[in-house]
């Protein structure tokens, strides 16, 4: 049997080594959101967002590539619908503007996570920063809210409330863009014994990946005896 000209072995060894590169690619290339902050539990609402009020929070970036920030809001369990405006800056070492969003009151769903995602800062690590919202288009009853823990649990930034210290600290996470490959370490500190040990976690991701592998190629032949079957005399 022959594939666009090949026979179907040089074909079938084509497709494994591209599956193989495509798994390559996925671990050690392929960036995705990895949590660096996450500071929980919610407590308290904040003050609401409206008119000239700016509400906000300072953290310092643990990692190069910050690209997400997920905060938690809330609408006292009613439909807001004006424009609110999301604005982070790095503050030291330079007020740089790094992104800035609007959005409409009426896509926030209560008290759960809202996701503001941008292009990763490169060198952001140890870096601080500010996010905030204004929205003077809102009033006291056509608002919104942040969710707060009224202790201060992240001792590395503070809560502002109109660029003023507050007690207590925003319910928020920060996500920075890195490969599946860099976070291994961060993964096996969360846990004793065998579960925590980094050999263990490689050769149990060659393991696995050498069982797609064979997967893969028993579909490859199973797809090959099925276009034979239906093949015509």
């Amino acid at each position: 049997m022959k594939i666009s000209g090949l026979s179907y072995p040089v074909a079938k060894r084509a497709l494994l080594l591209l599956f193989i590169v495509f798994q390559i690619y996925l671990i050690f290339l392929k960036k995705h959101d990895a949590l660096d902050i996450d500071v929980t539990p919610n407590t308290t609402p904040s003050f609401n967002i409206y008119g000239g009020e700016m509400l906000g929070q300072t953290f310092v970036a643990p990692k190069n590539g910050v690209g997400r920030i997920d905060v938690m809001l809330g609408t006292h369990g009613r439909e807001n619908d004006r424009n609110v405006i999301f604005e982070l800056r790095e503050i030291q070492p330079d007020d740089n503007l790094i992104t800035r969003m609007v959005f409409n009151a009426s896509s926030v769903k209560n008290n759960l996570y809202h996701p503001f995602v941008f292009n990763p800062v490169k060198d952001s690590q140890r870096r601080t920063y500010y996010f905030f919202f204004i929205s003077p288009e809102s009033t006291l009853e056509n608002s919104i809210c942040v969710w707060t823990n009224k202790r201060n649990i992240y001792k590395k930034g503070e809560y502002l409330f109109n660029h003023h210290p507050q007690r207590g600290d925003l319910i928020f996470r920060v996500y920075s863009r890195r490969p599946v490959f860099t976070e291994l370490r961060r993964i096996v500190r969360n846990y004793s014994g065998i579960f925590g040990n980094i050999t263990f976690l490689l050769v149990a991701i060659v393991f696995f990946e050498a069982v797609q592998i064979l997967m893969f190629s028993k579909l490859l032949d199973f797809v090959r005896h099925v276009l034979r079957e239906e093949k015509p005399d």
